[in-house]
C-alpha cells in the first residue's frame, strides 16, 4: 500500500463516541487502564479511501448473545502506525453485525451496520499509551441482533495518504479466535484468515450507558485488587480503590472505579457511601463457587475452590457439568465412568454399557506398539482406532485443532541419509493428519494436515531429513473425532546428491551437498544440478551484467534479485509518483537507440507486482546519468493496480539507455518492459484543449501546440482528453487525473447538522455564473460512483471573504466529461447561475443530503489556490485548493 494523496477525503457527520451498554454482551477491554491489551501486536482493521478500496479490511470477533438481546452500543480500542497521528484523522466508525464471520469476506457490510460519522471522540477515562478507547451507540435506540453466536466488527474509516494505518489492538480477554477480512483481496490473503488473537472489542445491550449495568450484588465491594482486577476479597485495596476514584463521575463511556452503592446500579458517583459501604464489608470475600465433582461418588454444588476435595468445575458450574457415562477401552470392554477418567471413546452421559458394543482397537492404536514399516506403500486403516496420543499438532497449521483422532502407529527405520518423505496426499478417503516422533512420548518432529491435493486438499504430507539407521515413529490419525477411513501410506527415503548452490547475488558453488550449501548461507539447487547449467540470483542483477533490451515486450523478474548497489535513485524527478525506491531488489536492461526521437519505457502488466522505474543515459555504468523516473503511472489501462511507466522521452540516435526496474517499498515479482521507439520523424495524432487538430502532426508538431502526441494514430481513433480549464479569466482547473489529487466531501449548507461545506478562495467584482468539477458518489462502508449523478442536486453560493453568504442558487446544470479518477470515478461538472453583483471572497459549492447512502458532491482539488472547510463548528482553512470558474 502507498502513502499518496491520490485518494478521496472521507469526512463525515460531528457526534459523539459512547461506549456504555446495560448488559455485558461481550467484553475484551477490560478495565480503564489497559491491563487486558496485550502490546505485543495490532491487527489491520480500517476502511481505506477510495482509491484504496481493495485493502478494506475488518477484523471481527464472535460473542454469545443468549438471551438475544439487542445491542446498544459498541467499542474498540484502536491503534495505528504508518504514518497514524491519532484519532483526530479517523473520519467515521461503523459497527456490523454478522451470522457468520464468512458473510465478512463476501462483503465488510454485515446483516446489521451503522456508521458513526466523525470527529470521533475518546474515552476520556481510558488511559493507555499508544491506543485509544472509541465506540459510538446505535442511532435508533438499539441494533436488533440475532440470539445465539453473534459475529462483530468495529471499523474505522481513516484515509491512508493523511492518517496511515488503523488497527485493532488485541486483548489477554477471550477465546483466542477471531478473524481479518479482506473482501477485495488487496491483502493477498483471500477474503478472510484465522487469527489467534481476541480482538478488545466491547458490546453492550441495554440502555447504552454501563452505570446502568446492575452491581453484582453479593460481590459490590470488591472493586479492585493487588493486580487492578477483583480478587474475590473486601480490603485495603478496595478501600484505596474508592479513595483514589474519589469525587469521580461517569460520563456514558464508563463507571467510576469506587462506585459501589447503592445497590442494585450504584449512583455513576465515587462519594462518601461508597467508602462507607467497602469498611462495612472489610474482610468478607465474595469467592466463586461453583460444582464440586467427584465423579461416581456424586457431586456437591455451591462450594468455593479451596473448599473442594474434589474436581472443582469452575465458577457458576453445577453438577450437571459432573459426567459418567459408558467407556470403550481399546481392548474392546466397557467401564462405567466419570468423563475425564476415561481412557477410551466416552459413549455419553448416563449411557450404560449393557447399550453399547465397544470396537476392538487395532494393534498399533497406541505408539508403544507402533508398526514395523520400510520404504514403499502399506494399507491403513483407522476407523476402529481410538483416540489416545496427546493433543500436541501445534507445530503447523492445525485450524484451530490440537488433536489427532482415531490414531494409529507405525514405526520407519531410514534407508538412506537423506530426504524421508510420508505421505497419504490423494491415497486416502479421510481428512488425515501426519505427525513424526523420535520416540514414544517425545515431540513431534515434523506434522502436516493438508497437503492441498486432489482429496480436497485435506490429506497429508511431509518430508523429514533422516540418517541411515534413524527411527522415526509416524502418527497417522483424522482431523475429527470419528471422521476416520482407509488408504495408503507411503513413505520413501531419497540420498542427497552433489549439486550447484547459489550465494547472494549471481555467486554459484559446484558440489555441494544441501547441508553444505546451507552452511554456505546459499540455496541448494537440486540433486545433480551444475552451476553451468544453473543461474543464480536474476542474471540481470547489477547494471554490469544488464540484459540487452529491444523494441517490444522484455520480461523480467525480480523475485531472486538483490540491490544492485547502485545506491538510492533521485527520486525529485518524479516527486508525487510515489517511486519510494527503499534498498529495492532490482534487475538492469539496456536499450541501444536506434536514432533521434522519443522513447516509451512501460512496465504495465496486470500479473505483475507494485513497481518502480529508473532510466539512465551514459556509454557505460560508471558513466551514467539519470534522466527520467516514475513510481506510479495512470496513462495506460488493463495494468497491475500500481504501474510504472516513462513516455515520450525525447533520444538520441547512438545512445544507450539504462532501465532500472525495482519495486515499491522493496516489491519484487515478475513482470514485463515494454519499449516503444518512435522516430523523429513519426507523425500522428495531437489533442489540443480536449480536440483532435490533425493526425500527420510529429511529435515537435504536437508540442508546440502544447497538445497530448499519439504516435502513428488518427484523429477518429482518438479519444482526446476533455478539456476543463477555466477560460474566462478567473478560475483554477481541476488537477489531471495523473497529478496528486484530492476529492473533499461537500454535502450540505452551512449550519445544516452533520455537514461538511467546502469553499473556494476567491476574487471576483461579481459571480454571474459558476462552474465547479466535483465526484459524485455514495458512501456506505465504502466509496461508489452514484447511479444517476445528474439527480443530484448540487447549490452554489457566493460569500465574502469571512465565509458570510451573499447570494445563492440551487439551480445547477449537470454536465460529463470524459474523465475519470482513480480509473473509475468519472469527473462531473455542475453550472449555475449565482446572479451577485457585488465583491465575492468565496464560492461555496455543496450537495444537499448529508444522510449517508445519499448521493454526495466531492470537489475536486485544483493544483493553485486555497480553500476552507466547515464541519458545522466554524470554518478552517483547509490543506487545498478547489477547482472552480466564474464568469463576472
Amino acid at each position: 500500500m502507498k502513502t499518496i494523496p491520490t485518494c478521496l477525503c472521507i469526512f463525515g457527520l460531528a457526534g459523539a463516541a459512547t461506549a456504555g451498554g446495560g448488559i455485558v454482551l461481550m467484553d475484551q477491554i477490560g478495565l480503564d487502564d489497559g491491563s487486558s491489551i496485550d502490546t505485543s501486536n495490532i491487527v489491520a482493521n480500517q476502511i481505506f479511501e477510495a482509491a484504496f478500496s481493495v485493502y478494506d479490511i475488518g477484523c471481527v470477533d464472535d460473542f454469545d448473545n443468549a438471551s438475544g438481546s439487542q445491542a446498544m452500543s459498541s467499542a474498540m480500542v484502536v491503534g495505528g502506525w504508518n504514518g497514524y497521528a491519532g484519532i483526530d484523522g479517523i473520519s467515521a466508525l461503523t459497527t456490523n453485525f454478522y451470522n457468520d464471520y464468512t458473510e465478512a469476506g463476501t462483503d465488510l457490510t454485515g446483516y446489521l451496520s451503522e456508521t458513526l460519522p466523525g470527529p470521533i471522540s475518546a474515552d476520556p477515562d481510558f488511559v493507555f499509551a499508544g491506543y485509544d478507547l472509541i465506540g459510538m451507540s446505535s442511532s435508533a435506540g438499539g441494533w436488533p441482533i440475532a440470539a445465539g453466536l453473534q459475529w462483530v466488527s468495529v471499523i474505522p474509516t481513516n484515509e491512508f495518504g493523511v492518517n496511515g494505518q488503523t488497527g485493532a489492538a488485541i486483548s489477554y480477554d477471550g477465546d483466542g479466535l477471531s478473524y481479518q477480512c479482506n473482501p477485495n483481496g488487496g491483502f493477498g490473503f483471500g477474503p478472510y484468515q484465522q487469527l489467534a488473537y481476541n480482538l478488545a472489542y466491547r458490546v453492550m445491550g441495554g440502555t447504552g450507558d454501563p452505570c446502568d449495568v446492575p452491581l453484582d450484588a453479593s460481590c459490590n465491594t470488591d472493586i479492585t485488587g493487588p493486580a487492578g482486577v477483583p480478587d474475590g476479597l473486601t480490603n485495603v485495596d478496595d478501600v484505596l480503590g474508592v479513595i483514589g476514584s474519589f469525587g469521580q463521575v461517569g460520563d456514558g463511556l464508563s463507571r467510576p472505579l469506587g462506585d459501589c452503592y447503592p445497590l442494585p446500579t450504584g449512583d455513576c458517583a465515587v462519594t462518601v457511601d461508597d467508602l462507607l459501604e467497602v469498611i462495612a464489608n472489610f474482610g468478607g470475600d465474595c469467592l466463586p463457587v461453583g460444582a464440586c465433582c467427584f465423579g461416581l461418588d456424586g457431586c456437591q454444588e455451591t462450594v468455593k475452590e479451596d473448599d473442594c476435595t474434589g474436581e472443582w468445575l469452575g465458577d457458576g458450574s453445577s453438577c450437571a457439568s459432573c459426567v459418567n457415562g459408558a467407556c470403550c477401552l481399546p481392548d474392546g470392554s466397557c467401564v462405567y465412568v466419570y468423563e475425564p477418567d476415561c481412557g477410551g471413546a466416552f459413549q455419553g452421559q448416563d449411557v450404560l454399557c449393557a447399550d453399547v458394543a465397544c470396537a476392538v482397537a487395532p494393534d498399533n492404536d497406541t505408539c508403544e506398539n507402533a508398526i514395523a514399516i520400510g520404504d514403499g506403500d502399506t494399507g491403513v486403516d483407522n476407523t476402529s482406532a481410538y483416540t489416545d496420543g496427546p493433543a500436541d499438532f501445534t507445530a503447523c497449521d492445525n485450524f484451530g485443532e490440537e488433536q489427532v483422532y482415531n490414531d494409529i502407529w507405525y514405526v520407519y527405520t531410514a534407508s538412506c541419509d537423506g530426504t524421508v518423505t510420508i505421505s497419504t496426499c490423494d491415497t486416502v478417503d479421510f481428512d488425515s493428519r501426519l505427525a513424526v516422533y523420535a520416540s514414544c512420548g517425545g515431540e513431534i518432529v515434523a506434522c502436516n494436515d493438508d497437503c492441498g491435493g486432489a482429496n480436497n486438499g485435506l490429506s497429508s504430507e511431509l518430508a523429514v531429513d533422516m540418517a541411515a539407521g534413524e527411527m522415526a515413529y509416524i502418527r497417522l490419525g483424522s482431523f475429527g473425532e470419528g471422521a476416520t477411513g482407509t488408504g495408503v501410506l507411503s513413505v520413501s527415503c531419497v540420498a542427497p546428491e552433489p549439486g550447484a548452490c547459489c550465494l547472494a547475488g549471481d555467486d554459484c558453488l559446484d558440489d555441494l551437498y544441501p547441508a553444505d550449501c546451507a552452511d554456505f548461507g546459499g540455496e541448494f539447487q537440486g540433486n545433480g544440478t551444475d552451476c553451468n547449467t544453473t543461474e543464480c540470483g536474476a542474471g540481470n542483477d547489477t547494471c554490469d551484467t544488464a540484459s540487452e533490451f529491444v523494441d517490444g515486450a522484455n520480461p523480467f523478474d525480480t523475485t531472486d534479485a538483490q540491490d544492485s548497489g547502485f545506491g538510492e535513485p533521485d527520486d525529485t524527478q518524479c516527486e508525487g509518483t510515489y517511486l519510494d525506491w527503499g534498498g529495492s531488489p532490482d534487475v538492469w536492461g539496456y536499450y541501444m537507440v536506434q536514432g533521434d526521437g522519443t522513447l516509451s519505457v512501460s512496465l504495465c502488466d496486470s500479473a505483475s507486482y507494485d513497481t518502480s522505474l529508473v532510466l539512465y543515459e551514459g556509454a557505460d555504468c560508471g558513466s551514467l546519468t539519470q534522466i527520467a523516473c516514475n513510481g506510479d503511472s495512470t496513462v495506460e489501462s488493463g495494468c497491475q493496480s500500481y504501474y510504472s511507466g516513462v513516455y515520450d522521452l525525447p533520444v538520441t540516435g547512438g545512445s544507450t539507455i539504462y532501465v532500472r526496474i525495482g519495486g515499491w517499498n522493496a516489491a519484487t515479482g515478475p513482470g514485463t518492459c515494454t519499449i516503444t521507439f518512435t522516430g523523429a520523424g513519426a507523425t500522428g495524432a495531437c489533442c489540443v484543449a480536449g480536440d483532435c487538430i490533425g493526425d500527420n502532426l510529429t511529435a515537435a508538431d504536437c508540442a508546440g501546440f502544447g497538445g497530448l502526441w499519439y504516435a502513428n494514430t488518427l484523429c477518429a481513433d482518438v479519444d482526446c482528453p476533455q478539456d476543463v480549464s477555466c477560460n474566462t479569466g478567473n478560475g483554477e482547473a481541476p488537477t489531471g487525473v495523473d497529478g496528486a489529487w484530492t476529492a473533499g466531501t461537500s454535502n450540505g449548507p452551512v449550519g445544516a447538522a452533520g455537514t461538511y461545506t467546502r469553499a473556494a478562495d476567491v476574487s471576483a467584482p461579481s459571480v454571474s455564473e459558476a462552474t465547479v468539477y466535483g465526484l459524485a458518489l455514495v458512501y456506505s462502508g465504502g466509496w461508489s460512483a452514484c447511479a444517476d449523478a445528474g439527480d443530484m442536486d448540487v447549490s452554489m453560493a457566493a460569500m465574502d471573504s469571512s465565509y458570510n453568504e451573499l447570494a445563492s442558487s440551487s439551480s445547477t446544470t449537470y454536465g460529463t466529461t470524459n474523465l475519470s479518477y482513480a480509473g473509475i470515478y468519472p469527473l462531473s461538472s455542475w453550472t449555475t447561475a449565482v446572479g451577485y453583483a457585488g465583491s465575492t471572497g468565496a464560492l461555496a459549492a455543496y450537495s444537499n443530503d448529508p444522510n449517508q447512502g445519499s448521493c454526495w458532491f466531492l470537489w475536486m482539488s485544483a493544483d493553485a489556490g486555497t480553500s476552507a472547510i466547515n464541519d458545522s463548528t466554524g470554518w478552517l482553512a483547509e490543506a487545498f485548493g478547489v477547482n472552480y470558474c466564474i464568469t463576472e
